[in-house]
């Protein structure tokens, strides 16, 4: 049933890509329009996305500690996985735009397309979302700060650059997210339908965008780059392995009422496939978006064998600390 929700949802992504392959191969998607696209979701769609996802997020009183664990632990996490990627780009000799897209990805996943989906299918009712979506703000406020920073800093920007960049749509769009969820505000329904549905349209069109760049890529020149590779098998395998252990541990020994779908949708969302919306950012603060594009692709391809494997793991984990805390 997992592996068919996976495949399913993988699915989808990929036809969205190859419409893109095929309108670029047929001149439909010009170089403009390409970059129109990205202008698009970066400074339209994407900041709407964000506002009316947490615009609909209600903390339950019952299960708000678990969301407060889910909304800690995502940066532990992120900890995590900024210094295995910093260690893992240094290893491979990255410098540079690619430096900063190996480290971007390496922290940000497809946990929204891919994730969101995945999660309301194998926790039905609403609480795997929640906690998908607790997961979302946590990572939103590193991506939008920090990831831009990284980006900045990979070309070579000043500290003055930084900070005027770093104001740009999708940061505001996140502070004022997080006013609607602390103000209790909820949006009337005739606002916000078609803000979200024009929010929504930001996974169609970014990955028309990969499609687009994906037109121009050499799958010969991806088997050249050893690590695109390791970034996978980092992004979905090691890194997974590391923090499912830490949360497990922590959580048996130090927060016994960390419940287990919370502590199931962190680790399946850290082990999401490279974030499509890295390479829509890549482009607009002029750092690699082809190689952010071709770390989507193999990933997204690897994910297909990964996801099942680490929820098998965690089925495991769950029989074995049981076992132990017994």
């Amino acid at each position: 049933m997992q592996n068919h929700i996976i495949i399913y949802q993988i699915s989808i992504l990929a036809i969205l890509a190859i419409v893109g392959v095929a309108a670029t191969k047929t001149k439909i998607i010009t170089e403009s329009v390409k970059n129109g696209i990205a202008d698009i979701v970066f400074d339209i769609t994407l900041p709407l996305l964000i506002i009316t996802t947490f615009a609909r997020i209600e903390i339950n009183p019952i299960i708000i500690k678990n969301s407060g664990f889910v909304f800690l632990f995502t940066y532990v996490a992120l900890g995590i996985m900024y210094v295995t990627g910093d260690v893992f780009a240094k290893i491979s000799k990255l410098k540079g735009n690619q430096r900063a897209v190996f480290i971007n990805h390496h922290m940000f996943g497809n946990i929204v397309f891919l994730g969101f989906p995945l999660m309301d299918a194998l926790f039905p009712g609403g609480e795997g979302l929640l906690y998908a979506a607790m997961y979302q703000l946590a990572s939103n406020s590193i991506m939008w700060t920090f990831g831009v920073w990284v980006f900045l800093k990979g070309k070579g920007g000043s500290k003055s650059d930084v900070w005027k960049i770093m104001l740009n749509p999708n940061t505001i769009a996140f502070f004022i997210g997080l006013l609607l969820i602390f103000l209790k505000i909820r949006l009337p329904d005739i606002v916000f339908e078609p803000l979200h549905g024009l929010g929504k349209s930001t996974i169609y069109l970014s990955m028309l965008y990969v499609g687009a760049m994906l037109a121009h890529t050499s799958i010969r020149g991806i088997l050249r780059k050893p690590h695109i590779f390791l970034l996978s098998f980092n992004k979905l395998f090691f890194i997974p392995a590391i923090i499912a252990f830490v949360v497990y541990a922590f959580s048996y020994w130090l927060f016994p009422s960390f419940g287990e779908i919370s502590r199931k949708v962190l680790i399946l969302e850290v082990s999401m496939p490279c974030m499509a919306t890295i390479v829509v950012m890549a482009r607009k603060f002029g750092s690699d978006d082809k190689l952010a594009t071709e770390n989507v692709f193999v990933s997204t391809l690897m994910s297909i064998v990964s996801i099942p494997l680490v929820y098998g793991g965690l089925l495991l984990l769950d029989d074995l600390f049981v076992h132990l805390f017994s």
